[in-house]
């Protein structure tokens, strides 16, 4: 029997969060990003689409196509917020969840559909949509299908607010017409390529493949034979999920355009080091291994995704401690190859109430009034709703001291 994924994609993630802050913005062209030349647009509302503003467009060009766009950079810890909301809300559908994103993720509601009590699988998901919306505000579409990859190209076929359902009988009726481009997993470096061999569509796509053409297999490589899996239905269904356990707190994130700067991705990979380590601590939790993740950018659209782990010793919260250990595991694991999305996780966790630990009374006290001045600062921070407050060590830190 076929399972039943859903892939649940919020429309224009980034944007709705300033608009449910700022509903003046809704119905207005917005990008979320940095100005200047070096600026990249991260997402975009529907209006600025209409003037040809994309994400991963240089903001400068954006801002040219656009004379009133109105750019803003984006809030992580607001959008942190509604995306715990959010899979919060949908874990009432299911607990089989696989975030792959802030705003994306997986769910099999092969079992959880059963005790829904109705037949119709539509009103079942216009009642996520409906209730996600009701509870906070955000818009999401969502595709159907009995694999993870028709779920996905199910969530990208109607936006907003869209539901498609693909199953494998569908596949020649809804994806074959599409441009070849809207195949998940083929790169702007590769669709050229294929346009160049009178590959237009998905249908050209898989009918070139079937024929066994040389160029067309020089061109695919090894990504021929995941194609040809994804649009017959054989790709994968299966839908991770951590343990119900806290085990781990981690992220990952996709970068605002695939780049090989090793500064680039260490100050991004940085930046969501810090993030973890804040969210460890507000968790009260020690750790004793962390873990890179690393998804390269792909010609192929074949996307390798890489893992390295570390032990760091004792159980630790000790920010410097796991700071110091995920830079080294970064340098040691990064090999210039261009990347598309990277993460960090804790791992092995532990209250910090369970660990005993060796050390000196001086040790103990520094450790005790960090933790306490930590925590302290963060809800005087909360309070204010916004980072009024940083302990000396910070400063130094980001004055370079």
């Amino acid at each position: 029997m076929s399972k039943i994924i859903l892939h649940i994609d919020l429309n224009t993630f980034f944007v709705r969060c300033e608009e449910i802050k700022n509903p003046s913005l809704i119905g207005k062209p917005v990008a979320i990003g940095n100005e200047g030349r070096a600026g990249i647009v991260s997402t975009c509302s529907y209006e600025a689409r209409k003037y040809g503003v994309s994400s991963g467009m240089p903001m400068f060009q954006a801002k040219a196509l656009c004379k009133d766009l109105i750019i803003l950079p984006p809030d992580s810890n607001f959008i942190e917020l509604l995306s715990k909301e959010f899979i919060s809300h949908i874990r009432k559908y299911s607990e089989i969840i696989e975030q792959i994103s802030c705003d994306e993720c997986y769910v099999d509601i092969t079992e959880s559909f059963k005790k829904y009590g109705r037949n119709n699988i539509y009103w079942y998901l216009k009642d996520i949509q409906n209730s996600l919306y009701k509870k906070t505000k955000l818009k999401c579409s969502i595709g159907v299908g009995p694999t993870k990859f028709l779920a996905k190209m199910g969530s990208d076929y109607k936006k907003p607010m869209g539901i498609t359902i693909i199953r494998k009988k569908d596949v020649k009726k809804i994806l074959f017409p599409l441009d070849v481009n809207s195949f998940y997993g083929i790169g702007k470096k590769t669709a050229p390529k294929l346009y160049k061999l009178g590959i237009k569509t998905i249908g050209d796509l898989y009918y070139k493949i079937k024929l066994n053409i040389p160029e067309v297999n020089d061109t695919l490589m090894e990504s021929k034979k995941y194609i040809i899996d994804c649009l017959e239905g054989r790709s994968s269904d299966v839908v991770h999920v951590f343990s119900d356990e806290q085990k781990s707190i981690g992220t990952t994130r996709t970068l605002l355009s695939d780049s090989n700067s090793r500064d680039e991705i260490r100050d991004f990979y940085l930046k969501e080091v810090d993030r973890i380590i804040k969210d460890m601590k507000n968790e009260g939790k020690l750790t004793k291994t962390i873990q890179l993740t690393l998804k390269e950018a792909s010609k192929t659209g074949d996307f390798k995704t890489t893992t390295y782990s570390k032990a760091i010793g004792d159980y630790t919260d000790n920010e410097t401690k796991i700071k110091e250990a995920a830079n080294k595991l970064f340098e040691s694991s990064y090999k210039n190859q261009t990347i598309r999305l990277i993460g960090f996780s804790v791992k092995n966790l532990i209250n910090r109430n369970e660990a005993v630990t060796q050390m000196t009374f001086d040790d103990y006290m520094i450790h005790e009034k960090e933790s306490e001045t930590f925590l302290l600062i963060n809800e005087l921070n909360r309070k204010f709703n916004k980072d009024v407050l940083k302990r000396v060590s910070d400063l130094k830190k980001e004055n370079g001291n």
